[in-house]
């Protein structure tokens, strides 16, 4: 039998006072003892919270709430209604809202005499259901004065992962979880396993709370008794909480570490000082070819937030993959799941999907192959924390090892260029920010994986990347993509000739100037050593000279022309 007080501790139940409801009409309002705030569940449900304001703060004209969000990804769901005043729709603050689900912030007019000195309610409610969310959640919020010189917070301690239980105390709740999570679908779609971890190690890992985790399974149509099973269940692995559900895997920055990333809070507002917390020491003038060869992405922020674990996994699953080209995918995620397998099977797993993946494109369903390549990057997720983990040197990416990250990358971008799904280009450039950072490619780029550098460069522009991103980026690629098995094909188009158009076009005259003397440094060296240049190689560099020089003074004109060896002159006489 569950307890009505294991219940309550998961269930948003209507626990409220009608104070903290503010009248608000949700008949589900829960009253919220730490942070974040869950506003989860099928709506209309809420969340209320007090903070307290002074007298001098509440006398001021213009006040202002400000929140720092997570999965606001539409107008008309998320509200917040302060002393029972007019509710607030936070996505009118058009900042505050990630279509595709992730942090955010906004900050709110509030109406004049709705704040009053003392204990204020705040009640967040979630009132229409939309597609493959259950909800947002409120990691910070405070009242301010217009000038922002004063300020109230909302006081509630963070949540403690290693302090939850299981929910339920039925006495074979943590085996029927078991049962429910890997066999059970009352709403027809697949079961928990198939879209999660087999055994829900991800749950977990990225610590969704019971009460997240009975919400999205309520939603899923499961009864509450088994939602609080299926929690239980979560609660009894043996997996510490190490990633937090508002934290993107792989998020770049110098407190990374494992999947967990550096998280949210090392996402720069935007790329001024990248290049200063890559080379603590500088640039120098003269920029040596190899001068990103020590440098580890997982430990440079940038201002790019890496797909949150949400955005992971697949929006649907479809019994049609794994029985297409003869069982392809199924027979190799059954060897891959193996307790023999090996980086062989791995490769073998994401190589199956990437075929089926492509041949659903080809027949013009671009969903389809994104979804099977999310798939493939949530199994290979948990294959890598399996065997190994992620706090090695390799970040769990081993050198040659799948490139799951940049496949799902790569699918949107094909869909940006098919015009088939929206934003498609930002989301290819988040994806593979997150496979930048956990393998850039370590000497041992093939030009096309673990990331193609010129697409790279195309997509990071066309989702609005900065110069300086821009140039680590450029810097990082071109290292990569003359080492290995690119070093033979520098004098080709296959070589970093190939990553200087963008740049050329997007960084700021000093540095297109000071990134062609590095790559005409670097071009005589090859042909010094009895190297030549194709004549599509000059091709490439005739074109992005004429995309970047007009910027360029006469004098660093000249300058450019007179580091360059005799053999490329003629590709930089034209500028229109």
């Amino acid at each position: 039998m569950i307890k009505a007080l294991a219940l309550a501790l998961v269930v948003l139940s209507a626990c409220a006072s009608p104070a903290s409801s503010g009248g608000d009409d949700v008949a589900a309002i829960s009253v919220a003892s730490s942070l974040p705030l869950e506003v989860l569940g099928a709506p209309p449900v809420g969340v209320s919270a007090v903070i307290e304001v002074s007298a001098s703060l509440a006398s001021q004209h213009g006040l202002v709430l400000f929140l720092d969000l997570d999965n606001v990804v539409g107008e008309g769901a998320a509200y917040v209604r302060v002393n029972g005043s007019e509710r607030i729709d936070i996505a009118s603050d058009r900042s505050s809202l990630r279509p595709f689900g992730g942090s955010s912030r906004a900050h709110l007019a509030l109406a004049a005499g709705s704040v009053r000195a003392g204990l204020n309610d705040l009640v967040f409610t979630y009132r229409r259901q939309i597609s493959d969310v259950s909800g947002y959640r409120v990691l910070a919020a405070a009242i301010q004065s217009a000038d922002g010189t004063e300020s109230a917070a909302l006081d509630l301690p963070p949540e403690d992962p290693d302090a939850w239980t299981a929910p339920s105390l039925e006495l074979d709740a943590v085996a029927r979880g078991s049962d429910l999570f890997r066999q059970r679908s009352p709403d027809g779609g697949p079961a928990c396993a198939r879209c999660h971890a087999n055994d829900g190690a991800d749950l977990a890992y990225f610590a969704f709370s019971n009460r997240s985790l009975v919400a999205r399974t309520v939603h899923h149509t499961f009864s509450e008794a088994d939602a609080l099973a299926i929690a239980s269940y979560i609660r009894a692995l043996p997996v510490p909480a190490v990633g937090r559900i508002v934290d993107a895997p792989f998020q770049p920055g110098s407190s990374f570490h494992g999947a967990a990333g550096a998280g949210r809070d090392a996402v720069l507002a935007d790329d001024s000082g990248i290049l200063a917390r890559a080379f603590p020491g500088g640039l120098p003038e003269s920029i040596a070819w190899d001068v990103a060869a020590s440098v580890d992405p997982a430990f440079v922020p940038i201002n790019v937030e890496a797909p949150s674990w949400m955005r992971w996994l697949p929006r649907h699953v479809e019994d049609a993959w794994f029985t297409r080209d003869n069982s392809m995918i199924a027979n190799a995620e059954a060897a891959l799941n193996a307790s023999t397998s090996t980086l062989a099977e791995a490769r073998a797993f994401q190589a199956a999907t990437i075929v089926v993946g492509k041949e659903y494109m080809f027949e013009g369903d671009h969903d389809a192959r994104i979804q099977i390549l999310r798939y493939a990057a949530v199994k290979l997720w948990d294959w890598q924390r399996r065997h190994g983990g992620f706090d090695g040197a390799d970040h769990g990416f081993p050198d040659h090892g799948p490139a799951s990250t940049y496949e799902v990358g790569f699918a949107f971008l094909e869909a940006a260029n098919a015009e088939a799904a929206p934003d498609a280009m930002a989301q290819a450039f988040q994806w593979w920010s997150a496979q930048f950072a956990v393998n850039p490619g370590r000497s041992l780029s093939n030009g096309e994986r673990p990331l193609n550098y010129r697409d790279v460069l195309l997509v990071a522009d066309a989702a609005g990347a900065g110069p300086e991103l821009l140039t680590f980026l450029h810097l990082v690629g071109s290292y990569e993509e003359s080492l290995g098995l690119l070093a033979d094909d520098f004098g080709t188009d296959r070589g970093p000739v190939r990553l200087l158009e963008v740049p050329l076009r997007r960084v700021d005259a000093a540095m297109r100037v000071r990134l062609l003397r590095r790559f005409f440094a670097r071009e005589a060296l090859h042909i010094d050593g009895g190297g030549v240049l194709s004549a599509e190689h000059h091709g490439l560099l005739t074109n992005a000279w004429r995309g970047g020089c007009a910027e360029l003074s006469a004098s660093q004109r000249d300058e450019v022309r007179a580091g360059a060896p005799s053999e490329l002159l003629p590709d930089l006489v034209a500028c229109p």
